[in-house]
């Protein structure tokens, strides 16, 4: 399944610059990611965001601000895997700049500052200005190590490559299932015109209720 990492700390931690390493990072071990930045600020007003420079690495990107996503969602009612599911349905990783009290497996970012006890699920560290222990603290120079960890997190089987959604949930399967789910699906399409070029993915939109 899709894995959503938080990346935390406080203003000018190197949040972003630790951001943008490790989706470089995951990018040359082949991994797709996706990249949502989030901010207390309004984010359909902003003309230079961050999220432009992850998309110019390719990364499917989302900035998600005080009055909605940078998309065309209303705010109402977003939360990660709603952005993930509705934008990012084919990615493996998803990094959150931010998103420090999200209820999300999180990087925590030093600055010298202590961390609020509000925040959990911290699983690493990180602080630029210090060599770190290699293991659970990492420091400038060891940000692709930390990105084999995330990149560990997500390989094995045809899973990620085939992915179901009821609204915003993703429907759990077991590797073989998914990989029956796959070849079902595309063995169908490939007796239908322009079907058998599937080189950039398919998506399959149901909408409503499946009524028997």
């Amino acid at each position: 399944m899709i894995r959503i990492f938080a990346v935390s700390g406080f203003k000018n931690s190197g949040k972003t610059t630790l951001c943008m390493k490790l989706l470089e990072e995951l990018g040359r071990l082949g991994v797709k990611t996706g990249y949502i930045k989030r901010t207390a600020e309004e984010a359909l007003s902003s003309r230079v965001t961050d999220t432009g420079r992850a998309a110019g690495l390719g990364v499917s990107s989302a900035l998600w601000g005080s009055d909605g996503l940078r998309i065309e969602s209303p705010a109402a009612g977003v939360t990660p895997e709603y952005i993930v599911s509705r934008y990012f349905p084919d990615v493996e990783i998803v990094i959150v700049e931010g998103g420090k009290y999200l209820d999300l497996p999180k990087i925590w970012v030093e600055n010298g500052e202590p961390r609020p006890k509000e925040v959990r699920g911290v699983f690493m560290t990180y602080d630029r200005n210090s060599e770190g222990d290699g293991k659970t603290r990492f420091g400038a120079g060891g940000e692709a190590e930390m990105a084999r960890r995330l990149a560990a997190s997500v390989r094995g089987g045809f899973y990620r490559s085939t992915k179901i959604y009821i609204g915003d949930r993703p429907l759990p399967m077991k590797d073989f299932i998914a990989d029956f789910v796959r070849g079902s699906v595309l063995g169908m399409l490939a007796s239908l015109k322009g079907g058998r070029d599937t080189s950039e993915g398919v998506r399959v939109y149901i909408d409503g209720e499946v009524k028997k």
